[in-house]
């Protein structure tokens, strides 16, 4: 029996459409969209890694759309709300600040405090109105659709590639393998 493994490829306008990216700029040539839960180790270990490889490299857009594990993840879908009502320029802040604290803990607002008290407050009112919630389901069902079963689960221009990326090389080679670069 022959089995053939094919490359799921997804129209990049589909995966970005909405988003600003939290990285780069729309329409570069290289576009990262990472499907992640807060509090999945994996994605933990992958998001520094993937927003500095793509800090470094102009040609890069990297996107993020929540997808919180809530079975395995019970503080996830907290989190995923807080991270989906942030303003662009503070995710990166964000998620570091989120990962100091234990996956097994509850978000608590004090975490970001240090940020200035108008984007906490703007934050906070996003939460509460419930449009954060609206932005992770809508996330969950879009991953859903395109097939997303775990976390990290990316697509580069559009190429699908699950796993954790362990070091901006990584993340370089992975790039370069979907891209032809």
């Amino acid at each position: 029996m022959l089995l053939l493994l094919v490359s799921q490829q997804v129209d990049v306008k589909t995966l970005t459409e909405g988003r600003k990216p939290v990285i780069g700029t729309e329409g570069a040539p290289v576009t990262i969209v990472m499907f992640t839960d807060p509090d999945c180790p994996y994605c933990r270990m992958t998001h520094r890694n993937v927003i500095e490889f793509a800090q470094s490299r102009p040609d890069v857009a990297f996107y993020i759309r929540w997808f919180p594990l809530r079975t395995i993840h019970p503080h996830a879908q907290k989190k995923a709300e807080v991270l989906a009502c942030t303003p662009t320029k503070y995710v990166p802040e964000v998620v570091s600040i989120i990962e100091e604290h234990s996956a097994r803990e509850p978000f608590d607002w004090t975490w970001i405090a240090r940020l200035d008290e108008k984007t906490v407050r703007k934050i906070k009112k996003c939460v509460e109105s419930g449009k954060g919630k609206k932005i992770v389901e809508e996330d969950f069902r879009l991953g859903f659709k395109l097939g997303v079963q775990g976390t990290p689960t990316f697509f580069i221009n559009g190429k699908k590639h699950v796993g954790a990326l362990r070091s901006p090389q990584e993340v370089e080679r992975v790039v370069n393998q979907y891209t032809g670069q």
